[in-house]
């Protein structure tokens, strides 16, 4: 073709065509960049800033902007402390970068040269409701979209700013409520989603919400929800939906705001809100590695956003779609625990009298037995948790539940301590993300990435991820990562009798 001819090909076709990497979204246009066989649209508008006035307040829709919107950058993370290293924990697991109040941005991610209707997955982070962003690089979309899914990730308010509760913000609202701001983010991204996945290659009528830890408890949140409704139609917990976090009642939470505004001088909402956000994050921090965090800025049970505990499997499910949950084969366990001593300690401070069925269970005579059944009783109680969770779910909303036990060791950090399947650590491996940090990874850690998403896009295409959901006589769960089978869910089938008697007198079963 010659250059006068492609010149008047191009002419004749309509502006947004000839405009490579732009999409016109209900708000306005957005340009993106080529991205790993992607196009990538970031830091894109999903409501108004939460800020003046509009802090503690339900998010308010989004002004339309004139012209093409540049989206070629991250939007600010929400408000929150600066997070640091520790234990596994190292760089690109935190978040970074600017830091805003004016933060309420999603971020997608398209197959390029994309035809038909892709499906949808959304991933909301993690960060104990008070921290992270969905900008870290190791949840970068490109790869996975590459593959034929259109992946989105987003910001909401996080703690103080995202789940402090107040009995005047209460009166105000006209949910009635307060407190669960950044849940309710997370559903103006769904609907912000619903209106304009087509616009990117994706279908409306097929998204996937996801979430990991703080995520996942959200994805729960959002299954009961009745705000959520036809938002999506099928669901991931990753690292949780029988999380045991406490989901406090609305009076609790507007108690600790009101706490909170009595140590801060603050006697009016207007005085509240007129306090700086470094004010309220220093009032409110938590020093990471301190001990176990007391989660005081959390979702809570109001009756309007979140009904009731999602904890409670036997609850009226809005949205019993299909979902995947499992656990990592290390998270959440207590590295202090060493001896014998110290494990009958732990032991009777958390399962009280029944720690001596426990303890009868588990090897412990040496120091080595005693770390070692100290890892696998952590393991075992969550996973019992997750498997009685998903059974009662099963069979109280008819909500299909595929559960899985991950178990890949993430590589150690250079100089530093293994810490194996760690809370989090599947995550590089589901976006392909590897080759972050001061690790080194192998042909074998591709070869993990590739199983996660096949096993995911399956999910997302089809609601079946490729093994079998959960029923009334299951006691395995699919093992991903180094042991690609079925596998038990419990290490023995006395100690899965023994959790669920303990949890048959109302001990909680779960990660946390």
């Amino acid at each position: 073709m010659s250059i006068r001819l492609a010149l008047a090909v191009a002419l004749s076709l309509p502006a947004a065509a000839q405009a490579q990497g732009i999409v016109s979204t209900t708000l306005g246009d957005v340009r993106g960049t080529a991205q790993a066989g992607a196009e990538a649209y970031l830091g894109i508008p999903y409501a108004a800033p939460p800020v003046a006035a509009n802090r503690w307040r339900e998010p308010q829709p989004a002004a339309l902007w004139q012209g093409v919107r540049d989206a070629s950058h991250y939007g600010p993370a929400c408000q929150q402390g600066v997070p640091a290293a520790w234990g596994p924990y190292t760089d690109e697991f935190l978040a970074a970068g600017p830091m805003s109040e004016d933060c309420l941005t999603l971020n997608v991610w398209k197959p390029r040269k994309a035809a038909g209707k892709r499906p949808v997955l959304v991933f909301i982070h993690g960060g104990g409701f008070g921290g992270g962003s969905g900008s870290l690089p190791i949840y970068s979309g490109a790869k996975l979209a590459a593959q034929g899914a259109v992946v989105i990730t987003l910001n909401y308010r996080v703690g103080v700013f995202g789940f402090m509760a107040h009995p005047a913000l209460t009166a105000e609202s006209p949910l009635g409520s307060s407190g669960n701001y950044g849940l309710l983010d997370q559903i103006a991204a769904l609907q912000w989603i619903k209106a304009n996945a087509a616009r990117f290659g994706g279908d409306p009528s097929n998204v996937t919400v996801s979430g990991e830890s703080a995520g996942a408890a959200s994805v729960a949140d959002l299954l009961i929800s009745p705000l959520a409704k036809g938002l999506f139609t099928k669901a991931i917990a990753f690292s949780g939906a029988s999380m045991a976090i406490d989901v406090p009642p609305l009076a609790t939470n507007e108690q600790i705001g009101a706490d909170l505004a009595a140590k801060l001088g603050a006697a009016t909402l207007a005085g509240l809100r007129a306090v700086p956000a470094e004010t309220l994050i220093e009032a409110t921090r938590y020093v990471p590695g301190s001990g176990p965090p007391r989660l005081l800025f959390v979702p809570n049970v109001d009756g309007k956003v979140v009904p009731f505990d999602p904890a409670r499997a036997s609850g009226p499910v809005v949205s019993p779609v299909p979902l995947i949950s499992g656990y990592n084969s290390a998270e959440m366990i207590d590295p202090t625990v060493r001896t014998p001593a110290q494990l009958e300690t732990a032991l009777r401070a958390r399962y009280g009298t029944f720690a001596d069925r426990l303890l009868a269970l588990y090897p412990h005579a040496t120091d080595a037995e005693a770390a070692a059944s100290n890892a696998l009783i952590a393991r075992d109680r969550y996973m019992a948790g997750l498997l009685l969770w998903s059974k009662e779910r099963t069979r109280s909303a008819r909500q299909p539940v595929f559960a899985y036990l991950y178990d890949h060791a993430y590589p150690a950090a250079k100089g530093g301590k293994a810490w194996g399947a760690f809370h989090s650590s599947q995550l590089p491996y589901v976006f392909g993300n590897l080759g972050f940090g001061p690790r080194t990874f192998t042909a074998k850690d591709t070869a993990i990435s590739r199983q996660w998403q096949r096993r995911l896009l399956a999910f997302l295409r089809t609601g079946a991820p490729g093994w079998p959901a959960v029923g009334k006589a299951t006691t395995t769960v699919m093992g991903l990562g180094d042991k690609e089978a079925p596998r038990p869910a419990v290490s023995s089938a006395a100690r899965l009798e023994a959790f669920k008697a303990y949890a048959e007198t109302g001990g909680k079963l779960g990660l946390m």
